[in-house]
């Protein structure tokens, strides 16, 4: 899931020179824009040296990150999957994934639900410190929980809890309606647990957390060194001494960086860099290890359906038939990337067929012809996106494509955080994305949730594409009320045939807010 220099630093290194080449993902994240998460479709390790014996402790790495993140408070931070990297440092979850892809308590003990899944009660694990030396009990966890679900940044994510309250060494919350997977929530930006005052602070630089590892600087643009938290919980860890992040956003800097030996490990975003890099590995330059367990996020356009343009379904709808997404995935990633019908790859058990608009410039100047008509004869939006190189070769061509069925796209680059804000504001029209990462649908449910939207587009959502179909709310919602995964399926994809091409949907499982080129997997 890193990438790092053929070279030690200190005793901790127990594989030499790992090429990461796949992100984390989790809340805000699995949502940065020019970070296409990414992993070699091979499958297997490239000349890696591997070992069953135990890590041994002590030692540095530095990680070159793709971008800065603009704080660490989880009320009113946004973490791309740089920042979540990060976060995972000093902070950690009440759940989380296992190999299997399955949800675990983690800082929780355990779940335990009512009969109907309205109440729930969480164990909290006994003996965790935070930062500060103050312990972790279950009035702490209700106290962060409370201020998330009233924080205007993430409370649309609490919109299925009536209450959060203290039994003994226990938290109970208890849910407007069913829900069976309210777990995987608590994987996620609002499931960490931090020091409450902190958090009502609303102090973004000093994150006081019970992770493994704690912050000791912070220069934003820079580096942020964090170092071992000798309290940690589980026994053992962390191995590692220390860690130090440095933010590198153009994609040939930080491949540099790590070529000259200034970086251990970083993120590699760009499709030819990673075609490279696995050449490389099969050379014996580098070692590369793939991990693609799990989900991994799809690159897209996300659109605004609030916006003036985008609300006109037929708008959206001929902008994903002017699309070649086959010519995008192999000019931009050399074939390492595969194109997108929805959220979950035909690989993954949550896949269905979406019904997606393939190519067809006939039918995309068609709809472009209808749509200015009812515009004053244009047909024009503003595209956003980072300045990474291949992000922007990867809008040019988009452009080409679109210009070519007579739309006109603007292209505005902005910085991340810039990019970010805009996007959770809804103070845009089209920008590049990244996102859907979660190994359940149930997951990643907030960011196209409905009810998860500001029905005026005035104040910041995780609905970032503003989608209000109900059908993929009521679709949500059925899923959330049972534990089981094909029942889940049935219900999350139930409508996938249904829905007419020019709907804000094509199935219940894919946001007709967005359009996918490639599938980074």
């Amino acid at each position: 899931m890193t990438e790092r220099r053929a070279r030690r630093r200190g005793p901790s290194t127990a594989v030499a020179g790992l090429v990461a080449l796949t992100l984390l993902a989790g809340c805000a994240s699995d949502s940065g824009s020019d970070t296409a998460g990414t992993t070699v479709p091979t499958g297997r390790n490239a000349n890696v040296t591997e070992s069953d014996g135990p890590g041994q402790p002590g030692g540095k790495i530095v990680y070159g990150l793709n971008a800065e993140t603009n704080g660490w408070n989880p009320a009113s931070s946004q973490w791309a999957p740089a920042g979540l990297e990060v976060s995972r440092t000093f902070f950690d979850t009440l759940s989380a994934y296992d190999v299997d892809s399955r949800i675990q308590p983690n800082l929780a003990q355990s779940f335990t639900p009512s009969a109907d899944f309205t109440t729930w009660t969480i164990a909290i694990r006994k003996g965790v410190t935070l930062h500060n030396g103050k312990p972790v009990t279950a009035q702490v966890v209700a106290d962060d929980q409370n201020f998330l679900k009233n924080a205007p940044l993430t409370r649309s994510a609490y919109d299925p809890v009536e209450s959060i309250s203290v039994n003994g060494d226990d938290v109970v919350v208890k849910t407007k309606k069913p829900w069976a997977t309210y777990p995987y929530s608590l994987a996620t930006q609002i499931g960490v647990v931090v020091d409450p005052d902190w958090l009502a602070s609303g102090d973004m630089r000093s994150p006081i957390g019970t992770g493994p590892f704690r912050l000791d600087q912070w220069v934003p643009d820079a580096k942020l060194v964090v170092k071992k938290f000798s309290g940690y919980w589980r026994p053992g860890y962390p191995l590692l001494d220390e860690i130090e992040f440095r933010p590198i956003p153009d994609e040939n800097s930080r491949a540099a960086a790590l070529e000259s030996g200034d970086l251990d490990l970083m993120m590699v975003t760009d499709g030819r860099q990673i075609a490279k890099y696995q050449q490389l590995g099969q050379e014996g330059v580098f070692q590369v290890f793939n991990s693609t367990s799990g989900e991994t996020s799809e690159s897209f356009v996300q659109l605004n359906v609030m916006s003036k343009l985008f609300s006109d379904p037929e708008a959206r709808l001929a902008l994903a038939y002017a699309t070649d997404k086959r010519t995008y995935v192999d000019v931009l990633s050399d074939g390492q990337f595969e194109p997108a019908d929805g959220p979950y790859p035909p690989s993954s058990q949550w896949h269905t067929e979406t019904g997606y608009p393939p190519y067809d410039p006939a039918k995309a100047t068609e709809l472009v012809d209808r749509v200015k008509a009812r515009n004053g004869g244009v047909f024009e939006f503003t595209l956003i996106g980072p300045p990474a190189p291949g992000t922007l070769e990867g809008m040019q061509l988009l452009q080409q494509q679109w210009k070519a069925v007579g739309i006109d796209a603007r292209i505005d680059t902005l910085q991340q955080l810039d990019l970010i804000l805009k996007v959770l504001n809804g103070d845009y029209e089209a920008s590049m994305w990244q996102q859907f990462a979660s190994p359940d649908p149930l997951g990643d449910s907030i960011w196209w949730h409905p009810d998860s939207k500001d029905p005026a587009n005035k104040e910041p959502s995780l609905n970032f594409a503003r989608n209000k179909d109900p059908q993929i709310g009521a679709a949500l919602d059925a899923a959330r009320t049972t534990p089981d995964r094909a029942a889940q399926k049935r219900s999350t994809t139930s409508c996938s045939n249904d829905s007419p091409p020019t709907s804000p949907t094509w199935g219940c499982s894919t946001p007709r807010s967005a359009w996918s080129p490639t599938r980074t997997s």
